[in-house]
C-alpha cells in the first residue's frame, strides 16, 4: 500500500515538473489543438450540457472551447469546491461571475446544479493511464464527484500527450474516464456513447 502511494506521489511530482517547464505559448497552442479535437467528438456534439474546468499552472486551457460551446447554446458548468471536501457543479455564466476558490482556481458563483443536468464531464488530471484512470492532486474531489454521476454521463479526460502512461496504480476509489483527448490523439479507454 505504501509503495503504491509513493509511486503515485512520484508520478504527480514528475508530471507537475514536466507541465511547469512548458512555456505559456506552448500550453496555449496545445490547448487550442485539444479544443479542436474536442469539437469533433460526437458525444460532445450531441451533448446539451458540458462540465469543464478552469485551468491552473499550465493545465489544458478550455476557456476558448467552453466559450465556443456556450455560443452554440450549450449549458456549461464548472466545479466549485465546498466545505468538507465536496465538489459541486455550478452553471458558468461568464468569467465576470466567478471568484477565486480555496486553491486559487476560478469558480462560478451561483447555486449548485443537480448532477443529472450534466451530459459530459471534461476531467483534468496530472496523469491518465491507458485504462482511463487518473491522478489529480491527491485530494479526491473529482473521484467523489464522479462517483455520483449517472451511468449515461460521458467522462472525457483532457490532458497533454506526455501525461498518458501505462499504469497509474489506481486504488479502489478511483473512477476511470471513458475517453481521453490530447493534442495528438483520442483514446477510447472505456468506450461508450449516449
Amino acid at each position: 500500500m505504501e509503495d503504491r502511494w509513493l509511486i503515485r506521489q512520484s508520478l504527480r511530482k514528475r508530471m507537475l515538473e514536466a507541465r511547469n517547464v512548458m512555456t505559456a505559448s506552448e500550453a496555449e497552442e496545445l490547448s487550442r489543438r485539444i479544443g479542436c479535437r474536442l469539437e469533433e467528438l460526437e458525444s460532445l456534439r450531441q451533448a446539451k450540457s458540458i462540465m469543464g474546468f478552469a485551468s491552473v499552472k499550465n493545465e489544458v486551457d478550455l476557456r476558448p472551447f467552453m466559450e465556443q460551446q456556450r455560443g452554440q447554446g450549450k449549458r456549461i458548468f464548472l466545479p466549485r469546491v465546498e466545505s468538507a471536501g465536496k465538489m459541486v457543479a455550478v452553471e458558468f455564466r461568464g468569467w465576470g461571475q466567478t471568484a477565486s476558490g480555496p486553491f486559487g482556481i476560478r469558480e462560478p458563483l451561483g447555486p449548485a446544479v443537480p448532477a443529472a443536468e450534466i451530459d459530459v464531464v471534461l476531467v483534468p488530471g496530472l496523469v491518465f493511464d491507458t485504462r482511463g484512470y487518473r491522478l489529480g492532486y491527491g485530494k479526491g474531489y473529482y473521484d467523489r464527484f464522479l462517483a455520483g454521476m449517472e451511468e449515461r454521463v460521458f467522462l472525457c479526460g483532457v490532458c497533454y500527450e506526455f501525461q498518458i502512461i501505462d499504469d497509474s496504480f489506481p486504488d479502489s476509489l478511483d473512477i476511470p474516464v471513458h475517453w481521453i483527448v490530447t493534442e495528438k490523439s483520442e483514446l477510447a479507454v472505456n468506450w461508450k456513447f449516449f
